[in-house]
């Protein structure tokens, strides 16, 4: 994924949109960047694929 992509992206979803968490690691939630998405994850369940374009896969 493009850097000039990614950045936006990772700023939106710093911070969890569910339950404000903004830990990443050890079990409490997780980043995957790869080419063509990224996924954000949460202990409380959170989920979010966005693809290389910015546009959400699922939610």
């Amino acid at each position: 994924m493009n850097i000039r992509t990614l950045l936006p992206i990772m700023k939106k979803y710093e911070v969890c949109p569910k339950c404000g968490s903004t830990t990443i690691g050890n079990g409490e939630g997780g980043i995957v960047v790869e080419d063509n998405f990224y996924i954000r994850t949460c202990k409380c369940g959170f989920k979010i694929t966005v693809d290389g374009n910015g546009r959400k896969i699922n939610s």
